[in-house]
């Protein structure tokens, strides 16, 4: 079924959300990977949390995950990236709070979650 495209007054008919032209300045917008803090450091940091918390829904303290269909199904599901619970906006103490606001999710949750905005 097709509808409007997502953006504002265009009339462009998608399958889902916004055409090729919108969906590309929404990406430009939010600025590349580096620019958003994914950085080398990052990447060694990450790294280090998934060997630490390597299943979907981890977190420190054996705090519960947000939005971890595995966790919350008694799936064991091996993480495929770091969360952060609460999106950090270019926040660095949100960015950066490990023990706080990250988490391990599968591709799946994190998609998910993702896509419903937080």
């Amino acid at each position: 079924m097709m509808t409007f495209c997502a953006a504002a007054g265009c009339g462009a008919l998608v399958t889902r959300g916004r055409c090729p032209i919108h969906a590309g300045a929404l990406d430009r917008a939010r600025g590349s990977r580096q620019a958003r803090g994914y950085t080398n450091r990052w990447g060694r940091r990450a790294a280090i949390f998934r060997a630490r918390y390597p299943l979907c829904g981890m977190r420190p303290g054996n705090r519960p995950p947000v939005m971890s269909a595995c966790y919350d199904a008694d799936r064991i599901t091996l993480g495929a990236q770091v969360d952060h619970v609460v999106p950090h906006k270019g926040d660095p103490d949100l960015f950066w709070d490990e023990l706080g606001n990250w988490q391990t999710l599968c591709a799946s949750c994190g998609a998910r979650k993702s896509k419903a905005g937080l």
